[in-house]
Order: C-alpha cells, then sequence, then structure tokens
C-alpha cells in the first residue's frame, strides 16, 4: 500500500498523443501545415498547425532559430507546444481538458468561453477520432 500512494505521488500526468492531435485538428482545419506557416491575425502573428502567437513561443524557450522558422517546421511546432505546456500544466490529475484549455487561453485565459469552446471542440474530434497525427 506505502509503495502504491508513493507511486500516485511522484506519478505526472503526460500529454497524450491522441490528445496533442486533436488540438492540432482543430487549431489548424485537419491538423495542416497552414500555407503560409504563419499569418497575420488581429491579435498578432499565428505560427504553426496549432496557432500559436511569438509570446506563447517565448514562453515555451524560443526554440529553433526563430518565431516563424520553427512555427513552419513539424518538430519544432510540437515541441514548442509541449514545451509551453510543460511549463504552465503543473496539476499531477491534469487532463486533455487542462492542457486544451491552457494551449488556447493561456495561464490568463484558461478559464474563459474561448478555452472552453476550444476544449469542446478538441473533445469532439477525440470522441469521434477525428484526430490525424502528424507527420
Amino acid at each position: 500500500l506505502v509503495f502504491l500512494l508513493h507511486l500516485a505521488v511522484v506519478t505526472h500526468a503526460e500529454l497524450t498523443d491522441d490528445c496533442l492531435a486533436c488540438m492540432c485538428y482543430v487549431s489548424s482545419d485537419g491538423c495542416q501545415m497552414p500555407d503560409p506557416p504563419c499569418r497575420q491575425e488581429s491579435w498578432g502573428v499565428v505560427c504553426s498547425p496549432w496557432g500559436f502567437t511569438e509570446p506563447y513561443w517565448i514562453d515555451a524557450g524560443e526554440l529553433g532559430d526563430d518565431f516563424e522558422t520553427c512555427g513552419a517546421d513539424w518538430d519544432c511546432s510540437e515541441a514548442t507546444v509541449r514545451s509551453y505546456l510543460d511549463r504552465y500544466v503543473t496539476d499531477d490529475s491534469a487532463t486533455c481538458e487542462t492542457y486544451a484549455r491552457m494551449h488556447f487561453g493561456g495561464p490568463y485565459g484558461f478559464n474563459g468561453d474561448g478555452a472552453r469552446d476550444y476544449w469542446y471542440a478538441v473533445e469532439d474530434c477525440l470522441d469521434e477520432d477525428l484526430l490525424t497525427l502528424p507527420p
């Protein structure tokens, strides 16, 4: 029993591949690399199939050569999302909902309507098995 309790304490919730793939699916209309990979939105430039911004990329550790180059690269984009979520999702019982809301809303918009609606879209992807794993 003590061993099992110890395991429960040191186990860290992981971002599953299915959750990550559905976040990509929802963020880029089927987990496709946008063409062009970066686009100007009213709030700033968004890059990658996961649709992240430069402040998101900076918070993730500024991976790759620069923001736009990273956003155009599958591996760097995925690593950026994983790094960002690893930084901000610290709850050992985190679920895909936690990761999806943090990805979309960040630490200050996690509970917002947009993050909730984004989670519902990710949840639909998971429920309907719509995900497409990135190349």
